[in-house]
């Protein structure tokens, strides 16, 4: 028995290694102090180091420090046992005067290596009384207002903006901010900017909101992201960004009675909703110069261009791809194919186009590529004409034209003509026609009949060839009204939005039963943008929710039904967002989605009865 324990812990102890092989030294404070504030400067190591040593920390006066701790973890992970251990060293500062200033990096041994951690930008704001009295040493603290003291500059939020000057086409970056300085428990409610005017896409945020501190005019919030869009401007002329609402649940603690128990317990704590708005953005959009190029077609940025194809000596028949592939930082998703003059011999498919597009403060970086598949029919020497793309450059302010070389093509007759073989000067032995003989002597015995018994003529022959020909004019009339039905792609796309809502509307109760909660809202918002785009024959980008909720009362939709729909949206969108989301209301927004979508069928479809 004590053997197999012995091999057992062998195998056990064998297994384990630690993740610290590469070593991380990081140093973290907050980046922005008040005077006279307690905060934390902190150092973790992943490792057991020795001889650590200070930075200068002369602007600053030490509390207490460094104090030193640990923690470890274990996992298993395919039978195998991985252990990461951390050791933190903190300091408790005050800060002695204001400015901004860089904490040097601090240094620390480990296996008689010295490794050095990251400077620290650190801001020293004057303050107020009531920020310096919440420590950032206490997390938990919470700021006792009484309610009917909260003011706009106790909590507000923002709809910054980098740029409040561009041309049609540049892009601009919005960002949603929350600033408070009291205790912030959650978000009941939001309305976001429609961003009428402009082509949005979105900047990825962390699914939960984290609070920051940061210094406004010489006050310390904390600030939290709500949302951060990329914005292209589709039009020329004054944009107004609509404000952004909130409805916000503080935390306030509530004293009951003087009793020292209030004290000793912390007291009571109660919510209050508060609404708060931010001010409307102003943008204003400077139309691009006159002197653009016929190939402009609307690209703004930076950008370059590739065009290559896989093979330039080919035989008759057999396929080419052209690859044209544009990268830079701009509006690329907007930018259509480049006009490409082809050979009239040539046969071509409409380009199979891809993107590859990252969204980020900096812009919308990447590439899109356009692949053309060609194919040329006769044989001979061709040439494809160079390729241009003209740009309207946001740095120097002027249109810039890319070309490419010009692409020359040598094709060769194909292996097997596929056309029919004409013979003069033949006999009967000879004809051929598409290499099949043509015999003419038929060697069957040859069947005679008499007058009336031959099919052809008869009656039963007159009822067929009538009954076909009512067919054939029956089959050819359904066809073309079906031809004309689908040539109209309002009527089509209007047929088949309810039939698109339900398919969406099936996904999103896959990620409903899941428990998937983005998935599920999104799919909630496509359905509904969906539907009012294909029913309305309003193209999605342009929609917004004043238009839409025009267009609907245009079909005499009921103002009840409209505002169901656009509730559904903001809940939807909102949620996204949302700390948290409990299963009972997902359910409630899928319900409601299928509800508000039934009845805006039912009125439009009376409307255009």
């Amino acid at each position: 028995m004590k053997t197999v324990i012995n091999i057992l812990l062998i195998l056990l102890f064998t297994s384990i290694y630690v993740f610290a092989e590469e070593i991380e030294f990081k140093g973290s404070t907050p980046k922005v102090v008040a005077i006279g504030e307690r905060f934390r400067l902190t150092y973790t190591l992943n490792a057991k180091g020795s001889d650590f040593k200070s930075p200068d920390l002369k602007y600053f006066t030490i509390l207490s420090g460094p104090n030193i701790s640990t923690s470890s973890s274990i996992q298993i992970i395919n039978g195998q046992m991985k252990q990461s251990v951390t050791y933190t060293y903190t300091y408790i500062l005050t800060a002695k005067k204001e400015g901004k200033f860089k904490i040097p990096p601090a240094k620390v041994n480990y296996k008689r290596k010295t490794y050095q951690s990251n400077s620290i930008s650190i801001e020293v704001v004057k303050g107020s009384t009531a920020s310096n009295q919440k420590s950032s040493t206490n997390q938990q603290s919470s700021t006792n207002i009484p309610s009917s003291e909260i003011s706009n500059k106790d909590l507000f939020v923002r709809v910054n903006v980098n740029k409040r000057n561009i041309y049609q086409g540049e892009h601009i970056v919005a960002v949603i901010k929350v600033y408070t300085r009291l205790n912030l428990a959650g978000f009941e409610d939001m309305k976001l900017p429609s961003y009428s005017g402009f082509w949005t896409q979105d900047i990825p945020t962390p699914n939960q909101i984290s609070l920051q501190r940061e210094n406004v005019n010489g006050q310390i919030y904390d600030v939290g992201i709500i949302q951060k869009k990329l914005l292209f401007a589709q039009q020329s002329g004054e944009i107004i960004i609509d404000p952004f609402i909130l409805d916000a649940v503080i935390r306030q603690k509530v004293r009951s009675s003087r009793s020292m128990f209030d004290d000793f317990f912390g007291g009571s704590y109660r919510n209050k909703n508060v609404k708060v708005k931010s001010k409307s953005v102003k943008i204003n959009v400077k139309p691009l110069p006159a002197n653009k190029s016929g190939n402009f077609a609307g690209a703004v940025g930076t950008f370059k261009m590739n065009a290559s194809i896989d093979k330039n000596h080919v035989k008759a028949n057999d396929p080419i791809t052209l690859k044209i592939k544009i990268s830079g930082k701009g509006n690329l998703k907007l930018i259509d194919s480049p006009k490409i003059d082809f050979p009239p011999d040539f046969e071509i498919y409409d380009p199979k186009i891809s993107s590859n597009v990252k969204n980020s403060e900096a812009g919308a970086v990447g590439n899109k590529t356009f692949e053309y598949l060609i194919i040329p029919r006769h044989a001979g020497n061709y040439r494809i004409s160079p390729i241009n793309f003209s740009y309207f450059d946001i740095k120097n302010k002027q249109y810039k034209n890319i070309s490419s070389t010009d692409f020359k093509i040598t094709v060769d007759k194909a292996d097997e003509e596929t056309s029919a073989i004409i013979v003069t000067g033949f006999n009967k032995e000879d004809v051929k026609f598409i290499g099949s003989d043509i015999r003419f002597i038929k060697t069957d015995i040859l069947r005679i009949k008499k007058k009336g018994e031959f099919f052809f003529g008869s009656d039963k022959f007159i009822m067929l060839y009538v009954t076909s020909f009512v067919l054939f004019l029956l089959i050819v009339f359904i066809r073309r009204n079906q031809v004309k039905r689908n040539s109209d792609i309002t009527i089509v796309k209007n047929r088949k939005a309810n039939r698109t809502s339900k398919k969406r509307l099936k996904t999103a109760k896959l990620y409903l039963n899941k428990n998937e909660k983005e998935k599920f809202y999104d799919e909630i918002s496509k359905a509904l943008w969906g539907y009012i785009s294909d029913k309305l024959n309003i193209s999605v980008s342009d929609l917004t929710k004043d238009s839409a909720k025009e267009s609907l009362k245009n079909y005499s939709v009921n103002d009840e039904i409209i505002d169901k729909f656009v509730n559904v949206l903001d809940i939807s969108e909102f949620a996204r967002f949302a700390p948290a989301t409990s299963d009972e209301q997902m359910q409630n927004i899928y319900k409601e989605t299928m509800d508000v979508i039934s009845k805006l069928e039912n009125s439009i479809k009376i409307h255009r009865d």
